[in-house]
């Protein structure tokens, strides 16, 4: 009997998938009692390794409102006009790659991270360079500002100073204050780009280790920010795409962009940021590091009490952060992180940014994956720790390099992120492991009330948060095997590297992922598609 069918229930097995709250109240999360010693290394890490040494007293932070002052800053130099900066951050062989990005949106950020007694705040700027790659003009603009959904993010955020092409322009909020609409002087015709500033302030609350799961916050004293800054959204089919994010999934969706940006944080703390450091400095209590990225589609920040063990692997740099109770799982989380990153390079595609980092992140669902960077909720003795860890991996592939609609067509990433776990069970586990986790999946399948929907739906049109975990997670991991059982090993991997190779960097649908499959297998898989993704119906193993 395979290990996994031995201590894995169904629902615990589930978790370790749902970056969501879908099953998360059936598993208490470890957590460590208080808060870890502040550390920060002293070195460069070797072997898995860093040495510490005593930090500095913590200084006491007064806490304040953010956006209490509206006074204008300079605008950010455009420091995103030099594209070659950004090859830094690829892998060699891979530092082309930015050419091919000269109309993408480039970002300038800066921010500060400060802490009070309870809270920690965010006050910072951004310059953005945005070109309109439409075929029809537009009037307006919008950003999101994500930190004011109510659903998985423990905060709130203003922005104040919008200035477009140095022009000082109003801004209405909608959508419960997380899209701010600006219109524009006069439409961007297709092909024309602008330049707009801005100002805004965070606060991130605890609660995420004490309360409730959540993608933004503190828990057990580390700040998790990710899509902290005012992020452009995507246009699709004519119209900006600024809908709240349904619960039960994940909330952003941004076209492909580079990255610099700039954090001072305090110097006792560790700080973790999408991207490459390219330079960094101390000033009193604080450090500053400053970052470039490859073609990313939003960045994440943690800043905490958190120490780094790394680990080289053929030229990429895999960076471990833990709780200091945690430091004992950091070999086991490069181990887990080190053979699915081999295993989908070998399998889907090479992975082309220089450096990937993995977050200890309690209460961070099971976890949640960003370019770059992903959370990890579950770190401890259980098996969760390894698949969780190997499902945000999968989601590099499926989410950060080939993009899709994560709120409408969620199944591109998340059944193809839980198939990854199944490939890295075969290449890790043996066959027998990766069958007993497709047993299981089917046993979930057949255990819903609903099995016969089709996976192809976005997260807001199943009946419940449950049955969104299952059918897109479950059942959509069981297509996949599905369609490699009607292609065969050979044409079903070809078919994988062909739909990375026609959309890394870019996005994809369902109606792009088949025509991919059809093309490789030079077959007509409508009735398959029709039965699995589109209509839905009954299915077998």
């Amino acid at each position: 009997m395979p290990r996994r069918s031995l201590l894995l229930p169904l629902t615990f097995l589930l978790l370790t998938s749902l970056a969501c709250q879908t099953i998360y109240k059936a598993f208490e999360l470890p957590n460590p009692e208080g808060l870890a010693t502040d550390a920060f290394p002293t070195a460069t890490p070797k072997a898995g390794q860093v040495t510490l040494t005593p930090p500095p007293t913590r200084a006491s932070v007064t806490p304040k409102t953010p956006g209490a002052t509206a006074t204008l800053q300079p605008t950010l130099p455009a420091e995103y006009a030099d594209l070659a900066q950004f090859q830094a951050a690829q892998r060699d062989g891979f530092t082309s790659d930015i050419a091919q990005f000269p109309h993408a949106t480039r970002y300038a950020l800066e921010v500060t991270v400060t802490f009070g007694d309870a809270s920690a705040f965010l006050d910072g700027r951004e310059r953005i360079h945005y070109t309109n790659q439409q075929t029809f003009p537009l009037a307006t603009l919008y950003l999101m500002l994500w930190p004011n959904d109510r659903d998985q993010y423990l905060s709130e955020m203003t922005l104040q100073n919008v200035r477009v092409d140095s022009v000082p322009l109003n801004f209405s909020l909608e959508n419960d204050g997380i899209a701010a609409r600006i219109d524009l002087p006069q439409p961007l015709a297709p092909g024309a780009a602008l330049d707009v500033s801005a100002e805004f302030s965070v606060s991130a609350h605890p609660g995420i280790d004490d309360t409730t799961p959540a993608r933004f916050g503190l828990t057990n004293g580390v700040l998790l920010a990710p899509t902290f800054y005012p992020l452009i959204p995507r246009i699709i089919d004519g119209q900006w795409q600024t809908i709240p994010a349904p619960s039960g999934g994940d909330t952003t969706n941004s076209d492909t962009a580079l990255y610099w940006w700039r954090v001072t944080a305090p110097k006792d703390l560790t700080i973790v940021a999408s991207g490459t450091v390219i330079d960094s400095s101390l000033a009193g209590d604080t450090q500053t590091q400053t970052l470039v990225t490859g073609p990313m589609r939003d960045l994440a920040l943690v800043v905490g009490p958190l120490e780094l063990y790394q680990r080289e692997v053929d030229g990429l740099t895999l960076n471990a952060y833990v709780l200091q109770d945690h430091a004992a799982y950091a070999p086991k989380m490069l181990d887990f992180t080190e053979a699915q990153v081999q295993n989908l390079q070998a399998e889907v595609g090479p992975y082309p940014f220089s450096e990937l980092d993995v977050v200890d992140a309690p209460g961070a669902f099971g976890g949640i994956e960003y370019p770059g960077e992903i959370f990890i909720g579950v770190v401890g003795d259980s098996d969760f720790f390894e698949y969780a860890t190997v499902h945000e991996v999968g989601h590099q592939w499926f989410y950060s390099l080939i993009g899709d609609d994560q709120l409408l067509q969620p199944w591109l990433d998340e059944a193809a992120a839980t198939y990854t776990e199944y490939l890295y069970q075969e290449k890790v586990h043996g066959s027998g492991e990766a069958e007993g986790f497709l047993g299981y999946l089917w046993d979930d399948v057949k255990a819903s009330d609903n099995p016969d929907l089709p996976i192809g739906l976005g997260v807001g049109d199943y009946p419940s948060e449950r049955d969104y975990g299952t059918i897109v997670y479950s059942k959509g991991a069981l297509f996949f095997d599905a369609l490699r059982r009607e292609l065969g090993d050979k044409v079903f991997f070809e078919f994988l590297h062909n739909y990375y190779a026609a959309y890394r960097y870019g996005f994809a649908t369902s109606q792009d992922f088949q025509a991919t499959a059809e093309q490789t297998c030079a077959c007509d898989l409508g009735a398959l598609f029709d039965l699995w993704v589109y209509k839905g119906g009954q299915v077998k193993p």
